[in-house]
């Protein structure tokens, strides 16, 4: 079995509590991205198999979908720590009950058989029992140079600056790896296959912040050790980026950002 990790239920309790802010905070067309993304993201990692005795069976995993859709925000932690207690690891947990939940929540949803409301419920408790239990685990020390991978959100029309900010920190001394004009997809998959796992993403006004959002959450599940900085005048308005769930800071001042980005260094993204 791979490696025991006991869930910590008050990081859990943050984690749910963030994602209830953003349920409510963005528009339903935003949420209702963020839900897919999280279900695609989570589901095409189910390629594993699992002894018998410690097989989840098809009614174990409706049972989880429900738990969690259900006004029980403790119920779906519940099913994973008794999965856990039979000597279910973190791999499998992950690529099997997760990933085949997020399946299966995606077939309801195409069917019409749960509501949206519920399915961006599950799917954000999704979410956060994975970062929370990727955050627990032991993964590969990242690349601490000073090297950073900077984006403009894909859709995202003002990319001077972002191209303006990558030459200023290069000039200071940082390897600066710049994408702009990719399209989602492509960029999550570039950007996973790289190791450094310091990223400045820009975007400019709320217009891109389903876009910006949405490529966050799929970071998180693809580079689960990555700090992410946002960067622009979206940083500026009345939307929070700080949290567990969200980016680890957000500045409109290259200077801040600079300052941001040494110290995620420093501290060996820990």
């Amino acid at each position: 079995m791979s490696g025991h990790i006991v869930l910590d239920r008050q990081k859990l309790a943050v984690a749910f509590s963030e994602i209830d802010v953003i349920r409510k905070t963005l528009p339903a067309s935003a949420l209702s991205a963020l839900a897919q993304e999280v279900v695609k993201r989570v589901a095409d990692n189910l390629n594993v198999t699992l002894p018998l005795e410690v097989m989840p069976s098809s009614e174990d995993i409706d049972t989880l979908c429900l738990a969690l859709s259900s006004p029980d925000e403790g119920a779906a932690i519940t099913l994973i720590e008794v999965a856990q207690r039979k000597g279910v690891g973190y791999e499998s947990l992950y690529r099997f009950y997760l990933a085949e939940a997020s399946r299966r929540l995606g077939t309801w949803w195409d069917e019409d058989r749960v509501s949206f409301y519920s399915v961006t419920i599950a799917a954000g408790r999704i979410y956060a029992i994975l970062r929370t239990l990727r955050l627990q685990k032991h993964l590969p020390t990242p690349d601490l140079r000073r090297a950073a991978l900077f984006a403009a959100v894909p859709g995202e029309n003002h990319t001077l600056g972002i191209a303006i900010a990558a030459d200023l920190a290069r000039d200071r001394g940082w390897d600066v790896e710049l994408f702009q004009g990719h399209a989602h997809d492509e960029l999550v998959d570039v950007m996973s296959r790289r190791d450094t796992q310091l990223i400045g993403l820009s975007a400019s006004t709320k217009r891109s912040l389903p876009a910006l959002m949405k490529l966050i959450v799929a970071l998180r599940i693809s580079k689960p050790k990555a700090k992410i900085l946002v960067c622009g005048q979206i940083a500026s308005g009345d939307f929070s980026f700080d949290g567990l769930t969200r980016a680890d800071a957000a500045t409109n001042d290259f200077d801040t950002a600079l300052a941001h980005m040494e110290t995620m260094v420093a501290c060996g993204f820990t």
